[in-house]
């Protein structure tokens, strides 16, 4: 397991640090955006844990800037923060957990087992035999695996990381083409193969918006 601890608090930075050291993590530190960033751009990391508030880049806009990239990797936001628009916009963008300082370590312990027994068992059914898998990033109908491309792989996910939701063609465009092309064709021709290989039509069109997937309980 290997982390990225972000935080500016030289005290708090050590004490996370040291805390997961004594669990076995393989933990990296780092106390500003910049060299976030970089160790972001060119490390693997299995979990992330980030504060709002640091130094060159925030820690919201280090959060979108790894959700272009990686929809499945855990990252848990924590601040001294009150702002409810904070909470809102870190979830819009992917959080997977908030805490909010001070907490205790054992709290952000039990949290990150939390977050790690779901990730690796988050099946969501869509219809009556057809399912996504999301820790594979999978569509499993009638218990088979359905093959898609890699793009089609990409754009199911950012859809199913925000089931019942619509998403934005500018969200879409950045994930699955990772911030290469901006035209509407491209997105028009990936839709209409993939809609081909699901058994149900369950991709919504919502006009000047996005798209949607909706799932059934």
């Amino acid at each position: 397991m290997k982390v990225l601890i972000i935080e500016d608090d030289a005290q708090l930075n050590i004490a996370i640090t040291e805390f997961f050291k004594i669990k076995d993590f393989d933990t990296v530190s780092a106390r500003d955006g910049l060299k976030a960033i970089d160790q972001i751009d060119n490390e693997h990391f299995d979990l992330y844990i980030i504060d709002i508030n640091i130094p060159d880049i925030n820690g919201l806009d280090l959060l979108k800037h790894i959700r272009k990239k990686d929809l499945h990797t855990p990252v848990i936001i924590i601040t001294a923060s009150l702002e409810i628009q904070n909470i809102s916009t870190a979830f819009e963008n992917g959080c997977s957990e908030y805490i909010k300082k001070p907490f205790y370590l054992k709290e952000l312990d039990i949290r990150i087992n939390n977050l790690l027994t779901l990730s690796k068992s988050a099946t969501v059914r869509v219809r009556n035999e057809l399912y996504y898998d999301l820790y594979t990033e999978t569509f499993l109908y009638a218990d088979q695996p359905i093959h898609l491309r890699y793009k089609e792989k990409r754009f199911c996910a950012i859809l199913m990381r925000h089931a019942n939701r619509i998403v934005s063609n500018e969200t879409i465009f950045d994930y699955v083409w990772e911030g290469d092309i901006k035209e509407s064709y491209p997105l028009r021709q990936l839709l209409g193969e993939l809609r081909k290989k699901l058994p149900c039509n369950i991709i919504q069109t919502k006009i000047r918006e996005g798209y949607m997937i909706e799932t059934q309980k």
